[in-house]
C-alpha cells in the first residue's frame, strides 16, 4: 500500500496516551465500538489531520485515532468536534476498527505500523479494511498489502493528489489500487468523505 507510518514504541503509546487525557474528557467516548466496528485513522499530521477531521465529521461510526505525537492527538481531539477515542498502539485501533486509514510520511514508518511490535497486523479483524493513502515505495506498499491480506484483511493502495490545500478543503484525488471490486466500492465510500475525486487505477 501506498502509505507512510509512525514508529511506534511502548513509550511513545504512552506518551500519546498521557496527552490525550489532559485534552478535555468531552471529546471522548468511552463507548464500546459498534458491532460493526469503528474507522480509525492512523497519522495526523500536515495531510492526515484535515483528512481525518472531513472523515470524522461525515462519520456515524465510533471513530478511533492514532499517532506517535501526543501534541498531534490533542490538537485533532481539540478539533473534531465530536467524540474521538483514542488508540495507545495501532494493534489496539485495528482490533477495534473495520477500516482503517493510514496517512504516513515514509516507507518505514509504515513498515513499522502494519508490521512492527504493536502494529496493526497483531490486532486485525478478519475481513478489515486497510486503505493506505500514503505516497511511498511501490515494492513497500505491495508488501504491505500482502500481509495485511495474509493476516485476513483486505488491503487498498489510494495515494493522495491535492497537498495540504486539498486535504484542507476537501478536494483531495484518490488513485485507488485494489484486487477486487468490492474492495474498491467499500473504500470510496470513506476516501469520498475526504476528497472529490476518487479513481481506481488497477490492481494492487
Amino acid at each position: 500500500m501506498l502509505s507512510r507510518a509512525c514508529t511506534l514504541s511502548a513509550a511513545r503509546a504512552a506518551r500519546a496516551a498521557g496527552a490525550v487525557a489532559a485534552v478535555s474528557s468531552a471529546r471522548f467516548s468511552t463507548a464500546a465500538p459498534a458491532a460493526g466496528g469503528a474507522v480509525g485513522f492512523i497519522g495526523l499530521g500536515q495531510m492526515g489531520h484535515h483528512m481525518a477531521k472531513h472523515l470524522r465529521s461525515k462519520t456515524d461510526a465510533p471513530f478511533v485515532v492514532f499517532d506517535k505525537s501526543g501534541d498531534a492527538v490533542s490538537r485533532f481531539c481539540a478539533e473534531a468536534g465530536q467524540a474521538v477515542d483514542v488508540a495507545a498502539s495501532p494493534a489496539e485501533l485495528a482490533r477495534r476498527s473495520s477500516v482503517i486509514v493510514t496517512v504516513l510520511p515514509e516507507s518505514a514508518h509504515v513498515q513499522e505500523v502494519y508490521s512492527g511490535s504493536g502494529g496493526i497486523l497483531e490486532g486485525i479483524r478478519a475481513g478489515a479494511l486497510c486503505i493506505d493513502s500514503s505516497t511511498i515505495d511501490t515494492s513497500v506498499s505491495a508488501d504491505v498489502s500482502r500481509q495485511v491480506i495474509a493476516a485476513g484483511g483486505r488491503a487498498v493502495d489510494a495515494p493522495i493528489s491535492g497537498g495540504i490545500m486539498g486535504a484542507q478543503a476537501g478536494t483531495l484525488t484518490f488513485m485507488v489500487g485494489s484486487e477486487e471490486d468490492a474492495d474498491f466500492e467499500r473504500a470510496r465510500v470513506h476516501l469520498a468523505k475526504m476528497g472529490k475525486n476518487v479513481v481506481r487505477c488497477g490492481a494492487l
